[in-house]
Parts: structure tokens; sequence; C-alpha cells
């Protein structure tokens, strides 16, 4: 059952963007994807703040939206059985009745990875194939069609974390074997064009800190993609891939020193190797990433100088540069997901902002028309 929420008038921001309210319940809204310009998806996660033996405890449940061209519904995700927590990391549509949301859920003393299945009427569980006894996210989906969505993420045993990938066939999720030498690595973000075209990417420990990994599978296996070396801008992550029209890139973030000091991290990436793109040499972190036609758009959040959050967005044009780009003037804004309608040149995005409570965000909607 879809739960209607009427929206309210959008309000005004900075030029360009609309903020769409859609619920005050706190929570974050980390993802989206969209179908056509009456079906959009956003997929996250509730906060619920509890104090247990004197101490605050916050408990994650995940939650999913569509967008039906008026308003913002809640399409609620069936509890577990036993009733534990959960999130939803990421979304990925191939048709109105095949969307996928994955995510993990916390059982006592590890994770599991946790996989939904939207059919056209509601939400189902899929088994995600997990290895026994060992903790494990899934941070990424893509879904190219109706028997081909790839999920990707981390396994961690105590001691080492490896990154992992599931298949969709069309029947059943199973795990795909990754090259054996990616140790203390993880997949953050999978995209895809076909079943002999889909990238991955996520960090690998290198020395004292990490840096970028991107995959490719051919239709046959996957190999490491060489990418230019990032030692001189510290510790280096990628959080976002797009695929389109013949472009792939991927985002994320690089510092030499902690959260406040990140900088933006954008690759121009080929199966023959990847260009490091310059952006703006300006504090910023980039969570996802879209194309519309020749250009390019990245959100994530930035710190100011007085550490208060900020949505932040860049924008690369058909002239080939980087610059900062408008974003939602919302207070503590953090923005998490980016996604084109199909044939036109409208964006959403997604993410949180400050709420009714100090301690918790709402989730944070808009387009730009």
């Amino acid at each position: 059952m879809i739960t209607e929420i009427l929206v309210a008038a959008t309000l005004a921001v900075t030029p360009g963007w609309e903020v769409v309210p859609v619920t005050p319940e706190p929570g974050n809204l980390v993802a989206t994807a969209a179908l056509s310009a009456h079906d959009v998806w956003a997929a996250g996660f509730t906060l619920d703040r509890q104090v247990v033996d004197d101490r605050p405890v916050v408990t994650f449940q995940p939650q999913t939206w569509r967008w039906t061209g008026k308003a913002w519904s809640r399409v609620p995700v069936p509890p577990s059985p036993d009733g534990r927590p959960g999130r939803l990391n990421a979304i990925a549509a191939a048709a109105p009745g095949r969307v996928w949301a994955v995510g993990d859920r916390w059982l006592p003393g590890r994770t599991v990875s946790l996989i939904e299945r939207w059919d056209g009427r509601k939400w189902s569980p899929e088994p995600a194939d997990d290895e026994p006894g060992v903790s494990q996210h899934l941070y990424g989906v893509a879904a190219t069609g109706e028997s081909d969505a790839w999920a990707v993420g981390t396994a961690a045993d105590g001691e080492h974390t490896r990154p992992i990938a599931r298949h969709w066939d069309g029947v059943r999720w199973t795990r795909v074997a990754l090259p054996a030498e990616l140790l203390d690595a993880d997949l953050a973000t999978v995209a895809a064009t076909g079943p002999a075209d889909v990238w991955a990417a996520g960090t690998i420990a290198e020395g004292d800190g990490v840096a970028p990994l991107v995959l490719h599978w051919d239709g046959v296996a996957w190999h490491r993609i060489a990418l230019p070396s990032t030692a001189t801008l510290g510790s280096a992550r990628l959080a976002a891939l797009t695929v389109s029209d013949g472009q792939v890139w991927a985002v994320g973030n690089a510092t030499t020193g902690g959260v406040y000091e990140r900088k933006p991290l954008a690759f121009r990436l080929t199966t023959r190797g990847a260009v490091l793109e310059r952006t703006p040499d300006e504090q910023g972190q980039l969570n996802a990433v879209t194309t519309v036609g020749r250009e390019v758009w990245a959100v994530g959040y930035r710190y100011d100088d007085a550490r208060q959050l900020h949505a932040y967005a860049l924008h690369r044009g058909t002239d080939g540069r980087w610059r900062a780009a408008p974003a939602p003037d919302a207070a503590g804004g953090a923005l998490y997901g980016i996604t084109r309608v199909p044939g036109s040149g409208r964006l959403w995005i997604t993410g949180a902002m400050d709420g009714p409570n100090p301690d918790l965000p709402t989730p944070l909607v808009a387009r730009f028309r």
C-alpha cells in the first residue's frame, strides 16, 4: 500500500533549485533513480533516537518514496520478521515493475545484506547469497533489464575487509568472484549499460591511507582499471559512478587531513585507463554523479570555516571545465543522491537537512528546473 503525502508549495531557494517537502520525520534519503518525469524513486532510512541505560541510541529502518508527477508518496518497506534495524543505501530502476533497493540489516554481532524488489505493487525481500558468519553491507545497485542487475559492497571478517559483488540473473542473486588481490578494499557504487559493460568503484588500502579503486565487468570477469596516482592528494575515495552515452565518470573526495579538509575528486574513465580531472580547489565531498548530455553534475556536502554543514554541487560544462554550482540553500543540507529524468534535463537530488530535532536530520529532496 502506498501512503499519499500531499506536497505543499515548493520552497523558494537558490535559483534553479526547488526544495520539495517530503516529511518532517527524522531520516535521510541517500539515493534516487528515475524512470520518467512521473516515476522517480528515493531510498534511505528513518531515524529514531531513544535513551537506553542513560545512553542515546539511534535506530535505523529502511524507507522509500515515489514521485508520481504531482506528489511524493511513502512506499512502505516491510519490516524484517525479527524487527531488526536496517537501512537502504542505493536504488536502481529498470522498469516500472522492476526496481531494486539494497542496503543492510543489523543482527547481534554482525550485519547482513538487504535486497528489496519492487514488483509494481509492493516491496519484497530477496535472498542475497551472503557468506555465512561474515558481516556484509551492500552500498550500490544497478539494473539494465528484467534479468540483469548488480549489487556491490563490502564483507568484513574482523581482520580485513573485502569487496563483494552479487548478480541477478532473472531468478536469483548469486555471488560473483572479484580479483583475489583486493584485500582491505570496498566497493561503494556500481553502474551499467548492459550485461557486458558494468563498472564498480570504491577504495583500497595503500600505504598509510586509501586510494581509489575502479573495476570493470566485460561479461566474463571483473578487471581492475589503472588509475593515475592520487598520492599527492592524500587519502582518496570514490563514492559514485555514472555511465551514459559512452561517458563513464567516478567522483569522490581526497584529503590530507580530516572530514573538514576534503577536496572534490573526479575521474573520466575508459576500459583502457582514466584521466584525473581538475576540479575546483575548494572544500567539498562528492557523493553522487549523473550526466545531462555532455554535461556532468556531481553533488555532496562541505563544511564552512565554522564547521557548519552545507549542500555542495559541481557542474562540468561542455567546455570541459568543472565549476562550483548552485545547491539548495537548506539549513544543514547534505546531498547523497542525484538522478536525471530520462529524455530531459531535469534533475532530482536527495539527502538530509536540519530538522525540528537538533540531533536528527530530516530528508531533503529538490529538483532542478
